[in-house]
């Protein structure tokens, strides 16, 4: 019942001002859970729905992914046939330098051999000395040959010139092909760097998401729970509430280690003013720990019980009527009209003293006008229209300490 506390915040009515019979309080306040746990559940498919179309778009984050690393393995091995092709145009060179130089030795030598030999005057003799005609036809022959191997070889050397001009110029092509490749390759890096960064973004965009669903959707349904148990709680402690109005039950108390709501209100309750004092610091009710002594030694109810029912009643102090006419525990309000039909106090000590005298004389004395018993749950009879309105004062008075030892 502590957890219900938060729930309904119940109002003190004195039947000898107006009296009410108990009624359901539960249901507006199950009602709206009803609906906070159907907004959470909306919102929970929602949330699903976004991690199903989160899903989606890291599947097809994760497909541009692979096709990223596809493009740089391509590269790669771009980058590494050029490299070969480089190479094999470096040793083709290489090659055909030194053709082109042995050519020219050969060309070299033979007109150094031609000039040597008389140049172009011994030509001409050589063939006027021709003695016949198929001699002269011969020595002519001759010496077209010598031309002609002289031309080829010159012929040779140029086109193997051009051979090794187009080799270097393919090279060279595909050196620069080699650099954007690699460059390409740098960007690609980053591409895929920046995808897997994404991808890491999205998969936990979709945990945060599913874990938020999940705690909204837990959260509403253990309000929803907790309202459904208190107002079948409710609803039983009304009907058990209404039978004790309609035969005068008496409750009897019953003594134990705990404070219930069948504790005996007119026994000492062990307390002292300082251990009040030092639970209620800070609040609008500190320092009334002897006040709270003076009323249990003087009216003879509990003091446990009385700051309990302040508490409980006026939210440490703090509520409307509390502050307004300094009335700490409802009295005299009631459920149509709490704050106009409240009864007024010139301070909280004031309160406090005639609500203990009052509670003592008709709800905890045999013959007293609604005297159900010595107990929590004889004055919820006839003191509160909230049926847990016992349960929940006795909650509160056990978190309450008790001097030490």
């Amino acid at each position: 019942m502590v957890a219900a506390l938060a729930l309904v915040l119940c109002l003190a009515i004195t039947p000898v001002l107006a009296g009410t019979s108990p009624g359901s309080a539960g249901g507006g306040d199950l009602a709206a859970a009803q609906q906070a746990l159907a907004q959470a559940q909306l919102q929970a498919q929602q949330a699903r729905n976004q991690v199903v179309e989160a899903a989606a778009q890291l599947d097809i984050a994760r497909a541009q992914l692979a096709e990223a690393q596809a493009q740089l393995t391509a590269l790669q091995g771009k980058i590494t046939s050029l490299d070969a092709e480089v190479t094999s145009d470096q040793a083709e060179v290489s090659l055909l330098d030194g053709e082109i130089q042995s050519d020219k030795q050969q060309l070299a030598a033979f007109l150094r051999a031609s000039y040597e030999s008389g140049g172009s005057e011994t030509t001409i003799e050589y063939v006027v000395d021709a003695q016949s005609i198929s001699d002269l036809v011969a020595r002519v022959n001759e010496i077209s040959h010598v031309a002609s191997a002289g031309n080829v070889l010159l012929n040779q050397i140029n086109a193997e010139e051009e051979q090794e001009q187009r080799v270097l110029t393919a090279a060279a092509e595909a050196r620069s092909q080699a650099q954007a490749a690699e460059q390409q390759e740098a960007t690609q890096e980053v591409i895929i760097a920046n995808a897997e960064a994404n991808d890491a973004e999205l998969l936990a965009e979709n945990e945060v998401t599913a874990a938020e669903a999940d705690d909204q959707t837990t959260t509403a349904q253990n309000q929803y729970d907790l309202i459904s148990e208190y107002d079948s709680e409710y609803a039983d402690a009304a009907e058990a509430l209404a039978l004790a109005q309609a035969d005068g039950t008496i409750f009897q108390p019953i003594a134990g280690p705990l404070f219930t709501q069948d504790a005996d209100l007119t026994l000492p309750s062990g307390e002292n003013a300082q251990t009040i004092d030092g639970f209620l610091a800070g609040t609008a009710l500190a320092g009334l720990g002897a006040t709270y002594m003076k009323a249990e030694k003087t009216y003879g109810v509990s003091a446990l019980y009385l700051v309990a029912h302040s508490i409980e009643e006026s939210g440490w102090g703090t509520s409307s009527i509390a502050q307004d006419d300094d009335n700490l525990f409802g009295y005299g309000a009631d459920d149509s009209d709490p704050a106009g039909d409240a009864s007024s106090f010139p301070s909280f000590a004031a309160c406090i003293l005639y609500v203990a005298q009052q509670v003592k004389e008709k709800y905890l004395t045999p013959g007293g006008d609604y005297y159900h018993g010595p107990t929590l749950r004889g004055m919820n009879v006839d003191y509160a229209s909230d049926p847990l309105w016992a349960s929940k004062i006795a909650a509160i008075a056990r978190t309450i300490p008790l001097p030490g030892p």
